[in-house]
């Protein structure tokens, strides 16, 4: 199998464009046509179909793809490493992860990359929108980073940092003055957060995406629910959210209450008037881990990202230190 055959079928695919493709590549459009033509009679298949918004690979090419690009990664990987340098280096890093992440780590990190690299930009994707596996085995994703529980052994998990969760409401909410209890979550209505509500009724909250478990669901609720049906209180959810973001509006105009990571309750609180009080029991904290392909991801730059967001892990508020 040609090799430079391999590269067209992968810019095809990710540009869907026989001039973008070539513009990739640093060949002509009538280069790239041959070589699509010669892959047509290879695989016995029309591959890329044209469509009125560009080029559409069939179900054969995209199986070649993420055979093939996986592939093609391994080998420009193995060849050799370039040199990376910061301060002059001109690239995009893709990240996987919530918003929980992006509205806590985020926003410092980025002011580290401002001062240390100018050039380099960062494409932060929605977790819930992405397949995590497939995205990383493909290099469309350069590093997820999100509650991950056992992985495949071809990638790499790197803990970040563990959060404990708080009770989180309105300053001047009914309960503000009062001890946190039991008594006083079974009295007023909660907010869920949960992907799907399919996920309610699983206690791990992990779903095993394609060999990789992940945490879906941000509280877990039946922990809770049990310990207030012993004590004869039933629990009362008064929405149910899929993005932690909407939270807080909805705590600053009720007296709802909502189960969150301690770092977004001190994030939320400084632009809502919000307060948070520990839970009145114990539970385990949430762990956030950083998650790269053990083959792809040691490209200098991806390291040096890794590296720069574990920093950002333990200083969440704050300009990060220059990490050259």
């Amino acid at each position: 199998m040609d090799l430079n055959l391999i590269r067209v079928l992968d810019a095809l695919a990710e540009e869907g464009n026989v001039t973008k493709a070539g513009a990739r590549l640093g060949l002509s459009q009538s280069a790239v046509s041959h070589a699509l033509n010669k892959m047509r009679l290879l695989f016995d298949d029309q591959l890329f179909l044209r469509g009125p918004d560009g080029m559409h690979p069939t179900p054969r090419a995209m199986e070649l793809s993420r055979a093939f690009g996986s592939a093609l990664r391994q080998i420009d990987t193995a060849v050799g490493q370039p040199a990376f340098d910061p301060a002059t280096a001109d690239f995009e890093i893709v990240i996987a992860t919530s918003d929980y992440v992006t509205s806590t780590i985020i926003p410092s990190l980025l002011q580290a990359v401002a001062k240390s690299a100018p050039g380099v930009r960062l494409w932060i994707r929605p977790m819930n929108d992405v397949n995590i596996v497939e995205e990383l085995d493909r290099g469309a994703v350069h590093l997820a980073a999100g509650a991950f529980g056992k992985v495949p052994a071809r990638f790499v998990k790197m803990d970040l940092f563990s959060d404990p969760n708080v009770w989180m409401f309105r300053a001047d909410h009914p309960a503000a003055d009062d001890e946190m209890s039991l008594e006083t979550l079974g009295k007023y209505p909660h907010i869920d957060i949960l992907i799907s509500r399919r996920d309610s009724a699983v206690a791990s909250a992990v779903i095993d995406q394609s060999g990789l478990e992940r945490a879906y669901v941000t509280s877990n609720p039946q922990h809770l629910d049990g310990l207030l049906r012993d004590k004869g209180l039933e629990r009362r959810v008064g929405a149910t959210l899929s993005h932690i973001l909407a939270v807080p509006p909805l705590l600053a105009t009720t007296d709802m209450v909502a189960y969150v990571p301690l770092r977004f309750a001190r994030f939320a609180e400084k632009t809502f008037r919000l307060t948070w009080r520990e839970a009145p029991y114990v539970a385990p904290p949430m762990t956030i881990s950083t998650l790269t392909h053990r083959t792809l991801g040691r490209h200098p730059s991806i390291t040096w990202f890794e590296k720069l967001l574990q920093v950002g892990a333990h200083h969440e508020s704050g300009v990060l230190p220059y990490l050259p």
